[in-house]
């Protein structure tokens, strides 16, 4: 006997109200990770200024100095990856674009912090941290705009700059790639959690529209 036919189908409108609760439960978390974002990343560009300030706040050329261009990185370039997300995501939260300007934005400043820091092992794990943060959003294909810019980074300044990024004065190609593999390796599972949670979503948003569906009908009957 085939059990899967003796389960009534839902009706149109049954369907169409679970994809509307769906999508505003999913809209609702959308703006809120947008605002998260807003904050955090405001508050990362201060830290990379921090950061710049304290690691190398002065060059000397002889008996002269100035201010390191580290400074002027933390602030001109954090400013610039910094910005932009954070005007979309206080103007226009919830838009696909939005996120993934976040995306971009915030592997950049990882991007900027590991170059302040030297290349040291340490602040690589403010990519990983970050990828975990952007799977808040609920949707895997921010997940693979984060990958793509870590890995044009990584391959870019690996092979141009190696010690802003590796802490070494050279780096074979192949240092890159197994970077970008563990970048991977955490997407995936990323990704595995980010389907189970959306099909949870979607469970609940059936039962809440049989439930609304079940009140009505008492209601007329």
């Amino acid at each position: 006997m085939n059990h899967s036919n003796s389960i009534p189908t839902p009706p149109n409108s049954l369907a169409a109200r679970t994809a509307q609760l769906f999508q505003e439960h999913h809209q609702n978390i959308v703006r809120h990770t947008d605002l998260l974002f807003a904050r955090l990343m405001i508050g990362q560009w201060i830290f990379a200024v921090a950061l710049a300030l304290w690691i190398s706040p002065r060059t000397w050329a002889g008996t002269e100095s100035g201010l390191h261009l580290h400074v002027l990185a933390a602030v001109v370039l954090g400013g610039a990856v910094t910005i932009v997300p954070v005007l979309m995501a206080f103007l226009r939260p919830g838009k696909t674009l939005t996120r993934h300007a976040v995306a971009v934005g915030q592997m950049l400043m990882s991007a900027l912090l590991i170059h302040l820091s030297g290349g040291r092992i340490e602040t690589h794990f403010h990519v990983f941290g970050s990828l975990a943060i952007l799977a808040f959003y609920r949707d895997w294909r921010v997940l693979i705009s984060a990958t793509v810019v870590v890995f044009v980074d990584h391959l870019t300044r690996g092979f141009l700059f190696p010690q802003s990024v590796y802490g070494v004065l050279s780096a074979p190609v192949w240092r890159s790639f197994e970077h970008a593999g563990w970048v991977v390796f955490e997407v995936t599972f990323l990704i595995v959690s980010i389907r189970k949670s959306l099909s949870e979503m979607l469970l609940v948003a059936e039962r809440q529209a049989k439930l609304e569906a079940l009140k009505e009908s008492i209601e007329q009957t």
